[in-house]
């Protein structure tokens, strides 16, 4: 059986779901997605392969449109009426995929619902080839949105249950799935006071603090990449040759040393007779 993570075990899978993609409707999540998205075009340009999955919250949103990668899918929990994609339906601890044949897979705001985040990042991660890529976007729990979530009633109640995992902690989890981190990118700064910047005010802002890329961004992407495992190299067991001469026997002198004394004896046996 699957331990539930924290304080998602107060609600239901599906109603974490549905808050979460309520939220992300309003004007203030809206704004919050077209950061994502701007953010991620940017990366998934640089990705090459023939598999890409998606697992997020944004299940009607094409995340993986700018991706150079062949074949892509949308992995969902139900089944949904027009996928922008392909389409697999199946619970999200339990992928469906064969290990070690994917490029890429994007996981947006999925780890924040999951009943065990760890067995859904251990699901992903499992999918990825060496040197794959997997790219996480998270709600930072050192931000004004996070703040928000706890003092702003309409927010507290759309996002109950909803867990916030902190960069660092991902990056251990990632680590050892022998994972290695690449960058963690911070966006959203202004999130979710944003649309009371109306207009080039509030672009120039949030540039500004993107910037500086302090850690209190709204949202983080992070890309780590699948390290390949390498061969343990056997050493010959060398004895050591630092070893104490006290105390250690003399070594005996070889056979040509051996035969050598004999003749020398000889020879003074026969100068004295």
């Amino acid at each position: 059986m699957i331990r539930p993570f924290g304080k998602s075990a107060e609600t239901s899978l599906d109603d974490r779901v549905k808050g979460l993609e309520h939220w992300l409707d309003t004007d203030s999540g809206k704004i919050l997605v077209e950061s994502e998205r701007s953010l991620l075009e940017h990366e998934l340009s640089t990705i090459f392969g023939f598999h890409a999955g998606q697992c997020s919250i944004s299940w009607k949103l094409d995340l993986l449109s700018s991706s150079q990668v062949r074949r892509q899918f949308i992995l969902s929990h139900h089944h949904l009426e027009n996928p922008p994609r392909a389409q697999i339906c199946a619970d999200p601890l339990y992928w469906p995929v064969t290990p070690g044949s994917m490029d890429l897979v994007l996981l947006q705001h999925t780890l924040e619902v999951a009943d065990s985040p760890h067995r859904l990042l251990s699901e992903a991660a499992n999918t990825i080839i060496p040197d794959g890529k997997l790219i996480i976007i998270g709600f930072n729990p050192y931000s004004l949105g996070s703040v928000a979530r706890h003092t702003v009633p309409r927010y507290r109640k759309m996002m109950r249950g909803v867990h916030f995992i902190s960069p660092s902690r991902l990056k251990d989890w990632l680590v050892l799935l022998n994972f290695s981190i690449e960058k963690v990118i911070y966006s959203g700064y202004l999130h979710p006071i944003k649309p009371w910047f109306s207009g080039l005010k509030g672009d120039l802002i949030e540039d500004r603090l993107e910037q500086t890329q302090l850690p209190i961004g709204g949202f983080y992407l992070m890309v780590a990449t699948r390290e390949t495992p390498g061969l343990t190299p056997i050493r010959k067991v060398w004895s050591d040759v630092r070893r104490r001469f006290v105390g250690q026997p003399l070594a005996r002198p070889s056979a040509s040393r051996l035969s050598l004394s004999c003749h020398e004896i000889a020879i003074k046996k026969e100068e004295g007779a």
